[in-house]
């Protein structure tokens, strides 16, 4: 508990700091450059009273979801595979490599050509993004599997559906965290950007309305919304599989 309390202590200060530097940096600047910390903070509490904050912050997570779904469950299709045969991998690898290599500014310029202007490109752009990282981790994850483990396995006799639910799946738990905390943080970025270039709705579209209308504070107040949502969302996913495999995060 007190090693809890420390922590949490230290980053209370890391934050009274950041706080601190920047109201002293606002004295120095302009509200239309950088405005005062109480004002972004009344800003906050405009927006959250606004009777169309949760269907805004809904459309942008209902698009976050279905990208991370549709790239989770297809990473971890080819990330197994791939794990469990090196010559499907070697087939496999340049597709991986072009996802992950490819901007996600491009990959939004593609997806208004073939989605148009609408949430499609958005979700498309957090699926193309999350499924090199779910591949790349969890095919290491396989590899890593202790060889005592399934020497054992085969000792027992194990059916291959034994040794993967048993010995592959628990091995490779933690290289799927990781990768589930890499893209889900990634994930609020990306889907926020694509609406920001591609469609008017969610929080991206009202960064947009923000930026147009010059009202810096409200880009920050969203901003620290989109923080304190992949905080939470990260934190929630996270407790629910520790939960699930008995053991801490």
């Amino acid at each position: 508990m007190r090693g809890k309390a420390a922590l949490w202590l230290r980053r209370a200060l890391g934050v009274g700091l950041l706080l601190g530097v920047w109201q002293l940096a606002s004295l120095c600047f302009s509200p239309l450059v950088l405005p005062p910390v109480p004002q972004v903070a009344g800003t906050l509490a405009w927006l959250i009273r606004e009777p169309d904050f949760w269907p805004t912050v809904g459309t942008t997570l209902l698009r976050l979801t279905l990208g991370l779904g549709i790239g989770i469950a297809v990473g971890s299709i080819l990330g197994l595979l791939f794990g469990l045969c090196p010559k499907l991998e070697d087939v496999g690898a340049p597709f991986i490599h072009v996802l992950q290599s490819v901007p996600p500014v491009c990959w939004v310029v593609l997806a208004l050509v073939w989605f148009g202007f609408n949430g499609w490109p958005c979700v498309f752009i957090v699926a193309a993004s999350t499924i090199p990282t779910v591949v790349i981790n969890l095919s290491h994850g396989v590899r890593g599997v202790d060889p005592e483990l399934l020497e054992m396995a085969r000792l027992y006799r194990f059916s291959r559906r034994k040794v993967l639910l048993h010995v592959t799946l628990p091995s490779i738990r933690p290289y799927f965290l990781s990768a589930l905390e890499i893209v889900v943080g990634g994930g609020w970025k990306l889907a926020v950007m694509g609406e920001v270039l591609t469609t008017n709705s969610g929080i991206g579209g009202a960064i947009t309305t923000a930026r147009l209308n010059i009202q810096p504070d409200a880009i920050i107040a969203w901003a620290f919304l989109l923080v304190t949502g992949c905080f939470i969302t990260q934190k929630l996913v996270c407790l629910l599989l520790s939960r699930r495999g008995g053991g801490p995060c």
